[in-house]
């Protein structure tokens, strides 16, 4: 993989001054050198040499360990960032002393905002451990204040930087199922759009093919309402890849009225101008789906369009189908649709009933079906 031309494009401004903040607190120690007794002009330059060094590596430390060294792990790039800071916190001692201790909590936060609980406890009681022997050996009467910098700030800031990790994880998690969502979303507008374009397309040309040599002028209109449906399918889909587009229930009723019409069914369809309300999105990924069922797979000769406030009911007189044993089955079409009347809050109801087989979308639960229009039609009870 070429790496990039430019690596500190890779650097995390937001992650280095967040950590740099607390630097802060180092500047009590640059006060004690200049202003208390005991330490001479060396002191005085050593200190504040190591004291803005360990300040820098850890501004870069921190926003760069997301990519530098390349090709390295990510517990290869901690240990070396935390090497070279140990470092310069051992190189303070001659100058800083027992005040060379408060850079020990920089060194945990390193661990535990990039290292696992386990390992960045395990590294900070050990390093704890180590400098407190080494306190008790050279200074037992600091012993109490250096425990609290030993211990008790490092094992927070671990404690802390590890519930970082695992918000930011949940975040990145939530993020990509969102992302999943949206895909899923997409997928399933898209086989819906082209499932049913195409399907009249088929049939369309299907029949401007028989009618080719007994009536020209018939298959000419059929060959032209392909060329004007592709087109809209094609500015459907990339509308709905982009999200900018939803169906209306009116465009598809008339989507529904030409689909019928050319596969030989009849069609009993509400006006255009009825509204379908609050819900006419999920009504009209509805009124798509199902009148596609019922051109490509039902065989009838009738379908029947019922819609209120709350309920959309397509039904046909076709050979009708198990839904109980096709959905599971099933990765779009049906099982997409009733995944689409779910999340709306709704129930998709499939029922057998007078040789028709009915589809209803409710989405007040209730469960009764509507009466078939117009009058004349088989009764449903």
């Amino acid at each position: 993989m070429a790496k990039p031309r430019y690596p500190g494009r890779s650097f995390v401004l937001n992650n280095a001054l967040f950590a740099s903040v607390w630097l802060i607190f180092l500047i009590p120690n640059l006060v004690a050198i200049y202003f208390a007794p005991g330490f001479g002009l060396v002191d005085q330059i050593g200190a504040t040499a190591c004291v803005l060094a360990f300040g820098g590596f850890y501004f870069f430390a921190f926003g760069s360990i997301g990519y530098f060294p390349r090709g390295w792990c990510p517990e290869q790039r901690v240990a070396l960032r935390w090497i070279v800071l140990a470092s310069i916190a051992a190189l303070s001692i001659p100058f800083l002393g027992i005040l060379a201790t408060t850079f020990v909590p920089y060194l945990a936060a390193l661990l535990g905002f990039n290292l696992s609980l386990r390992r960045a406890l395990t590294l900070t009681l050990l390093t704890g451990a180590m400098l407190a022997a080494i306190c008790w050996y050279f200074a037992p009467e600091n012993i109490g204040w250096a425990s609290i910098i030993l211990f008790a700030w490092p094992i927070l800031l671990v404690l802390l930087g590890t519930f970082s990790q695992r918000e930011d994880s949940r975040t990145e998690l939530e993020h990509e199922l969102e992302l999943a969502r949206q895909r899923e979303a997409i997928a399933r507008d898209v086989h819906d759009l082209l499932g049913h374009s195409l399907t009249v397309i088929n049939l369309k040309s299907e029949l401007a093919r028989r009618q080719v040599d007994s009536d020209p002028q018939r298959a000419k209109r059929e060959l032209q309402e392909v060329s004007d449906l592709s087109r809209k399918s094609l500015a459907e889909v990339r509308s709905t890849v982009t999200r900018m587009r939803m169906p209306t229930f009116e465009g598809e009723i008339h989507a529904a009225q030409r689909a019928l019409e050319t596969a030989g069914i009849a069609a009993y369809l509400p006006s255009t101008t009825t509204a379908a309300g609050l819900y006419d999105a999920v009504f009209s990924w509805a009124l798509r789906e199902l009148t596609t069922n019922v051109v490509r797979h039902s065989g009838a000769t009738h379908c029947w369009v019922s819609v209120t406030d709350h309920q959309l009911q397509v039904a046909d007189d076709g050979c009708g189908f198990d839904a109980d044993k096709s959905l599971p089955h099933s990765q779009g079409g049906i099982a997409g649709l009733r995944q689409r009347v779910n999340d709306a809050g709704g129930q998709l109801l499939f029922a057998r009933r007078n040789s028709c087989t009915i589809a209803l979308v409710t989405m007040n639960g209730e469960e009764n079906f509507l009466p078939l229009e117009p009058a004349g039609g088989p009764h449903i009870d």
